[in-house]
């Protein structure tokens, strides 16, 4: 069952990375004349990676976070629902789910790094830009 679940788990994270590199360049694409200004006025392409990342940074701890508190709530929501259904049965009050803050940091941190890691090829990316080309693009 272990192995199932972190099978299901990688996917989920694989298929995470796919969506933030795909916003990443889609984000570039929109903002190709953006780009092109930046590089224009004096922007290197260290700096425009460096806007990419905290981009990306920014996903993966929105999104961590935000995943991290929707868990904290179904499961608090989950355990108090079971101790209801078995304190009519008699069964006393147990914390069926714990969520301790190291699992929180832990994940957030996680997902840091996972967008981190997906966005190095958007930046990548957005550095290469042609500062001329981008100027001229629609």
């Amino acid at each position: 069952m272990d192995m199932v679940l972190a099978a299901v788990g990688m996917i989920a994270i694989f298929v995470a990375s796919l969506g933030i590199v795909n916003t990443m360049v889609m984000s570039i694409l929109e903002r190709f004349r953006e780009i092109g200004v930046m590089k224009a006025v004096g922007a290197g392409d260290q700096d425009i990676k460096i806007i990419f990342f905290f981009e990306s940074f920014s996903i993966g701890l929105i999104g961590g976070a935000l995943g991290c508190g929707l868990g904290w709530g179904v499961s608090r929501l989950i355990n108090q629902i079971v101790n209801f259904f078995l304190a009519k049965q008699g069964v006393p009050y147990l914390q069926y789910f714990a969520f301790p803050l190291w699992i929180f940091m832990g994940a957030v941190t996680f997902s840091i790094l996972v967008s981190l890691a997906a966005g190095i090829y958007p930046a990548r990316r957005a550095a290469r830009v042609d500062p001329v080309i981008a100027l001229r693009h629609d």
